[in-house]
């Protein structure tokens, strides 16, 4: 017989607790793969930041505003191609939370400047910057409702009290960036015309395009020294920096999910491991018989970790394989206020779940491995399982 197929024998000699076995690692390694997607969909638009962008805000928090006197200042800073502005509305569509979608104003012209990684047809350019109170909506907006352009859109304020209507005039994509195509921006103007005197020409912050970007760091600088000892002092950072000032105000949630994921694999070995102490033990003899046919130690560890290999590779096999659709099922109910592309899915990540189901298989098979050498081989004969 060869080494081989004494492996098979050895792993179908319980074929249900090898199937249940299996089928748990896979769970296992499939809830790893979707925890780790969740963590990755937090860290998506940090990673598509643009390097030549610079995001300016009021220094003393994230939600409190800046005068929109700073722009003329700001853009005569050396180093400085281009700046816009926004801030966030906070409008709702409705009053489910599924009806939830980011909405800013914006200045149009600037924004598409600085913002070139937005496509949209110029004949809807040129409508939405005309329009006082025209909309631009990303693509899965408009299809997540059935928009599109000429259609009158009504939003309920929360930041800005009331009830707010835009035209929609045009329809966006991305070409990649930190913006997503589930948002909602409109002219600033539209808004400002009907605010009071005290929160009129108050915008969230600035964008700002550097000509270098190896120089951001100095432009940033340089910005904030402008402003500090004036009543609202800036903070100026990279693109990249300020979307992680945001995902750190989640950073409880992602390392909650991250513990998650590490104890699943730690019961990914505990299965195994109980699978694989119980075959040995069954087998107690059956490997002494071995040992005492002239098989070297060595060879008997091999073959109790091949068998655990096998474990792993079946259970990383059907784990990858069930994975994609669980993701794709979880991005059509929550990819819509989250900003997420429906065919988010990283290879790397199932390469780490597929991984990790092997590595933690073999981790689990080494103890039971170990301990079968160790039993001298004429105590090994006389062990009834």
């Amino acid at each position: 017989m060869t080494f081989g197929r004494l492996i098979w024998k050895d792993l179908l000699r319980n074929p249900l607790r090898l199937a249940l076995t299996v089928l748990a690692g896979a769970v296992g390694v499939m809830a790893f793969i979707f925890l780790r997607t969740v963590v990755d969909l937090f860290y998506m638009s940090a990673e598509s930041a643009q390097a030549d962008r610079l995001f300016t805000r009021a220094k003393a928090s994230i939600t409190a505003d800046l005068p929109l006197s700073y722009l003329p200042r700001i853009s005569t800073v050396p180093g400085v191609d281009d700046i816009t502005f926004y801030g966030f509305f906070g409008g709702r569509y409705g009053e489910s939370q599924r009806d939830f979608f980011g909405s800013a104003f914006v200045d149009p012209p600037s924004f598409m400047r600085v913002f070139d990684e937005l496509m949209v047809p110029p004949q809807q350019v040129a409508a939405f910057q005309a329009d006082p109170c025209g909309a631009l909506i990303g693509k899965d907006l408009a299809k997540r409702y059935g928009w599109k352009a000429g259609d009158r859109v009504t939003l309920k304020g929360t930041i800005y009290p009331g009830e707010w209507t835009f035209n929609v005039r045009g329809i966006y994509d991305v070409r990649t960036g930190t913006l997503d195509t589930n948002s909602l921006f409109f002219p600033f103007r539209c808004l400002n015309e009907k605010l009071p005197d005290e929160r009129k020409d108050r915008v969230g912050a600035f964008m700002i395009r550097v000509e270098d970007p190896s120089r951001s760091a100095a432009v940033a600088s340089a910005v904030d020294a402008m402003f500090t000892n004036s009543p609202y002092p800036t903070r100026t950072e990279s693109e990249r920096a300020a979307t992680l000032g945001f995902i750190s105000m989640l950073s409880a949630i992602i390392t909650a999910v991250q513990v998650v994921a590490t104890v699943i694999l730690l019961i990914i070995l505990l299965v195994i491991g109980n699978t694989l102490a119980m075959s040995v033990r069954e087998r107690t003899r059956d490997l002494s018989t071995l040992r005492a046919m002239g098989f070297k130690s060595g060879r008997v560890v091999m073959l109790v970790l091949f068998e655990s290999l096998a474990i792993g590779l079946a259970s990383a096999g059907l784990g990858v394989l069930l994975a994609p659709p669980l993701i794709r099922g979880f991005i059509s109910v929550v990819g819509s206020q989250l900003g997420v592309p429906a065919n988010f899915m990283r290879e790397s990540t199932l390469v780490l779940g597929a991984l990790a189901a092997v590595g933690v298989a073999l981790l689990a098979g080494a103890i039971p491995a170990v301990r079968a050498v160790r039993i001298p081989v004429a105590e090994g004969l006389r062990k009834v399982a």
